[in-house]
This record gives structure tokens, sequence and C-alpha cells, in this order.
């Protein structure tokens, strides 16, 4: 066995000392790294020979997370700015670049969703994207979650009877499905609306969605009243029905500043242990446009809040600020938003005059009761994105559902995902069951057990054709988004044959095969093919990468269907047994 290299030792804190005193008085950044070259971590200083001197001349810190790092560090680097705001967008973009184990990191791992429509089009429908183009279309938002869209995108639909198919579904209709019969969609596809009131009703979405529901909600006040002086009170229930949605969706819409036009940020912030989330609110116009929320990762509890705002904010406006150039060399990019002029914090971070003069925009703490009702509002959203990160421990987010979503060319967000399991022995004490996962965790009080009443015998396929024709057979729930059924070609097909036969429309449905043994008797080799999807129309099926996030996500949907239907056909069995 060779010998190892031994590891270069961490030189003693007295030699980094020296190092420092001979060190530059300008302005710049350092970056400190261990015997492997990797950045531990990044600072800035108005003077570096000083803030370096502090680091090395102490024998032990008082603050363990600076401690952790300084005794790691084997040399450091300089890289001098003429200035000390230079130097504070120079920090910012190489935390950006290089991700630091020690440094405070701001982490928007997404897009935020858009709602679109099509406005152009004789049928428009509501859609919700992640990505702004230049399409024509009109597009709302951003909203603060997937889940908010989707929410107001459902009522505003629910509300003016909208289509919410795909556009190939839209186009091959012969007879309205199943939403209409449910009273949910006027069946633009079959010509049951004219265009000019579909369009109307339309533009009515678009009013709500422009901030104008107050005259929406008039004109549906009168409509109900109408009705109820002629005793159409079916009609004037439908009047109120819709009113209430409005309700709800107008709630989404943000705050208002009475008389006010100011263009301003609003920060807050919640922590949990090691875990951290900032919130920032846009104020465009004296109204609330969009609630952003973002990770603070590298966090501990020895951080001051001045600390991690002054890392937030930093962060935050060199992102701004690079979006802004973007824009400005790329005409395709709509980069139209005004910037803010002031920033509302809960309190004053480190050197807030130069984060002032650096980003352009002036740091304020609360002044009135308006300025602390919009720090609650930033506060609570973002214990609200704390919590709901952390119960993401027991169930799958939305990285996971838009890879899914991606990767088996879903036409709609699975939302809400159903998967169905067939079990019995031989045909005997046959079962189903139906498990749902809503926004990828699952709700056990929609899970549902099916006993098997008109097949005879072991046979599977029959089986899910009964127990999809029961549930579907249904008007009064929700459909889903996605549909999992556990098999190959043969369980798919009956899956999308009992589907069409029944008009249900919007739904995928795909088939999930195990992964299957491939070796021969001759070969010493064993090996094993990935979990399949089966989708319509298509001949071979899609493989399931370890690991990932769809895989994950659609194993569990699967085990936990088989692992419900094989409970309770074992409980029927044992009462059989038992007499």
């Amino acid at each position: 066995m060779e010998n190892q290299a031994p590891k270069p030792s961490i030189p003693h804190r007295s030699i980094l000392l020296e190092q420092a005193k001979q060190s530059v008085t300008s302005p710049g950044v350092y970056l400190m790294k261990d015997f492997e070259g990797c950045i531990l971590y990044v600072g800035k200083a108005k003077n570096l020979k000083n803030r370096l001197m502090t680091y090395f001349q102490a024998a032990v810190h008082d603050i363990p997370r600076t401690e952790m790092w300084v005794s790691r560090v084997q040399r450091f680097e300089l890289i001098l700015t003429e200035t000390e705001a230079e130097a504070l967008i120079l920090e910012a973009t190489l935390i950006k670049k290089h991700k630091p184990k020690f440094n405070v990191r701001l982490k928007d791992d997404k897009a935020y969703p858009y709602l679109k429509i099509q406005v152009h089009d004789a049928y428009p429908k509501i859609e919700w994207t992640r990505r702004v183009l230049r399409d024509g279309a009109r597009y709302f938002g951003p909203f603060p979650s997937a889940a908010s869209a989707r929410q107001v995108m459902q009522l505003l639909n629910e509300c003016f009877h909208l289509r919410d198919c795909s556009d190939n579904a839209f186009r091959h209709r012969s007879r309205p499905c199943i939403l209409h019969q449910m009273g949910r969609c006027t069946a633009p596809c079959v010509g049951l609306i004219e265009t000019a009131g579909y369009l109307e009703s339309i533009q009515s979405a678009i009013s709500v969605l422009e901030g104008k529901a107050r005259i929406l909600m008039e004109s549906l006040q009168r409509g109900m009243e109408d009705s109820a002086e002629r005793e159409e009170f079916e009609v004037a229930a439908q009047y109120r029905d819709q009113m209430r949605n409005l309700e709800l969706i107008t709630q989404t819409q943000g705050v208002v500043e009475a008389g006010s036009q100011r263009n301003r940020d609003v920060m807050g912030m919640a922590r949990q242990g090691i875990d951290a989330y900032g919130t920032l609110l846009k104020i465009r116009g004296g109204r609330l446009t969009s609630v952003q929320h973002y990770s603070l990762q590298n966090t501990d509890s020895t951080l001051l809040e001045k600390e991690l705002l002054a890392d937030f904010l930093s962060q935050y406006y060199l992102t701004q600020k690079l979006s802004e150039e973007k824009a400005q060399m790329d005409p395709e990019i709509p980069w139209k938003e005004p910037s803010s002029d002031e920033v509302l914090l809960p309190a004053l971070p480190e050197d807030f005059e130069l984060l002032e003069k650096t980003w352009g925009v002036r740091i304020k703490l609360s002044e009135s009761t308006v300025d602390q009702q919009l720090l609650n509002v930033a506060r609570v959203n973002a214990e609200y994105a704390l919590e709901q990160s952390q119960k993401k421990v027991h169930g799958h987010g939305s990285p996971a559902l838009e890879e899914v979503q991606e990767r088996l060319h879903l036409q709609k967000f699975p939302h809400r995902i159903e998967c169905y399991d067939i079990s019995n022995i031989l045909g005997q004490d046959a079962v189903a069951s139906r498990i749902v996962f809503i926004d990828g965790a699952p709700d056990k009080n929609l899970y549902r057990r099916y006993k098997i009443r008109t097949v005879e015998g072991a046979n599977d396929f029959a089986m899910m054709k009964e127990v999809l024709g029961r549930r579907f057979s249904k008007a009064d729930e929700e459909l889903p988004d996605l549909v999992v059924v556990d098999g190959g070609k043969g369980q798919l097909s009956q899956a999308v044959t009992i589907l069409e036969e029944l008009s249900i429309q919007g739904v995928g449905v795909v088939g999930l095969a195990k992964a299957r043994v491939e070796s021969d008797f001759q070969s010493s080799e064993i090996k094993s093919s990935f979990e399949r999807i089966f989708i319509p129309n298509r001949k071979n099926p899609i493989p399931l990468l370890p690991h990932t996030g769809a895989y994950k996500l659609l194993t569990h949907v699967r085990d936990e269907a088989q692992r419900f239907a094989i409970a309770y056909h074992r409980l029927l069995r044992s009462k059989r047994s038992l007499g």
C-alpha cells in the first residue's frame, strides 16, 4: 500500500497574523481558503489590514461560527477596490458565485408563478406559468407560491365558468365534459356559449386580476337581488356563490396604501434554530404586487438579526441589479417593474449607510401604523414560509412536482395525484385502493378502499376498470390532475378507456411499472432496469432515474397505494378465515 501524502498542517494563528500586518489599508475583499484551496469565507472591509488582524489576534473567538472557520484557514487572498461600495458589490458577487460554506447565502430556487391569458384566442383559458414571454398574452402576478396561483386560477374558473381543458382536448370535443354537467363550465368546446358571451366572462376574470373586483362585486350583488325578486332562487344562489368565490380571490390581491404612490420593499424575517427565511413584499405605486420568499442558508443562532439583514439586502439587490442590466441588453426580457425607492426593515442593519449608498435605496424603520402593519405582514409571511419548508420533511416539494409534470409531459401541474392498486390472491378477497397526494404530501382523509363486486376470478384489468368506473362516475368529487395506476400498458389502457367512456377531460393518466431484472441464465451479472412510466400514445416507457425528485414522489405514491390495498385485503381474508 502506497503511503499517502501528509495532510498540510494549518499555519499557526501568529503566522497568519504576521501576514495580515503586511496587508494594505485600502478597501477590498478577502477570501479565506483552506489547505485544498476551497473558499471558506468571503468578507469585505474598508481597511483590509485592520479587519484581517481582528481575526488572527484572538487565541479563541467568542463566536463559535467565526472560530470554526478561522481555525481552518490555510491562507487568504485579497482583491483591492477603489471604494467601500465597490467592495460591497464584489463581496455579494463572490458569495453568489462561490457559495462559501460559512457565508450566509440567499437562495431563491424558483421563478415565481404568473397567471397567463391568451387574450387573442377565440376561447381563452387561464393558465399558470413561471415564464413571462412576449407572446401577446396577458400576465398577472407574480404570486407568492404555485399553490396560491393555482387557487386563484381555480376560483376564477369556478366563478366565471371558464374552460380549463387543454387546447388539444378543446379542439376534439364532440360532447360536453363532466365539468359542464357539474355546472362548472359553459362548454364553449361544443358551442353551448357564443364567443361574445365567453369573452365577456374572460374580461370579468381579467378585471378581478387587475384589482377591479369592486365593480364586479356590485354587479353580482344586483344580479342576485334581481333574481331573488323574480323568485329565481337557483339563479340567485349562483350569483351568491360567485360573490363568495370573488371574496376569496380578492383576498390574494394584496394590501393598498391609500393615497400613496411609493415604490418600496418591506422585509420580514423568521428564524428557528439553524433555519431562517426572509420575505420581501414588493410595493409599487402604493400596492402590494408580490411576496417573495428566500431561504437564508448557512445561518446559526449566534448571528444577529442585523447581520442577516445586511447579508440579505446585499445579495438581493445585487440580483436585482444584474436582472436590470440583463434586461437592458436583451429586449426580449420584459423587465418593466420600477425600482424601489426605499426599504422598510424591522431593524437597522450593519453598515446601513453603505448599503444605501451602494444600492440606491433609503433604509427606513417603522414610523407609522401603516409601516408597522406592513412589517407584520412581512414577518407573518416569513413565518409561514419557514413553517411550510419544515413541513416538506414529511412530503415532496414543488420541485419534485414540477419534475413530474415535465418528465410526463402533463398539461396540468399535478396538484392532486391519485394512485390505484389491486390486491387479491387468485381473484379471492379482491380489493382495490385509492390514495391521494395533495401538493406532494399524502392526504389520508381522501384515501378510499374498494371491494371488487363485479369481477370473478383473477382479472386485474377488469378489476381496475370497475374501480375507476365507480370513482369517476361520481360528479361531486374534485378531479385529479394525474392518475397513476400500478402496472404497465394493459392497466394504462384500461384507465384511459374508462376515462374516455365517462368523458373525463384534463386528467393525466400514467402506468408505473416496477423495475425488472435484466439477465439471462448464462450471465453471472444480474442487472435491474429503472422504474418505468408508461404514458398514452407512446410506445416506449419513460425510465425513472433513482434519487430524482420525480422518482421519489411517484414510487412513494405507488408504494403507499400497494400498502393500503394489501392491508385491506389481509383484513378481509382474516375475517373470512375466522368464519
